[in-house]
């Protein structure tokens, strides 16, 4: 009975070590895999708001501006557009440029 516990005790002990050792080696290759987050500089606090505010104070040129839009399918590509900067000043004023 004695040689069976030990052959059982051994056969666990190297179970047991291989487990450790795979542990110890995934947990050094996330680490070695990990890295800081990068992320793109914000925009400008409420830009969209003030540039909207700036272009219905221009006058009715906005009102067809919005409704060329409307015609045009919506406007949530140019709304991100606008937000991330990516319209020129000369096509329209932008405070969310840089």
């Amino acid at each position: 009975m004695s040689d069976i516990s030990e052959e059982v005790g051994s056969r666990t002990r190297r179970v047991l070590q291989r487990c450790i050792i795979a542990g110890l080696g995934t947990a050094t290759l996330v680490v070695s895999l990990a890295s800081p987050a990068t992320a793109a500089q914000p925009n400008h606090q409420a830009c969209l708001g003030h540039d909207i505010r700036s272009y219905a104070e221009a006058g009715a040129g906005f009102g067809d501006f919005v409704s060329g839009l409307a015609a045009a399918g919506g406007v949530g590509d140019e709304i991100l557009a606008h937000l991330a900067g990516d319209l020129p000043d000369v096509v329209i004023p932008n405070t969310c440029n840089d």
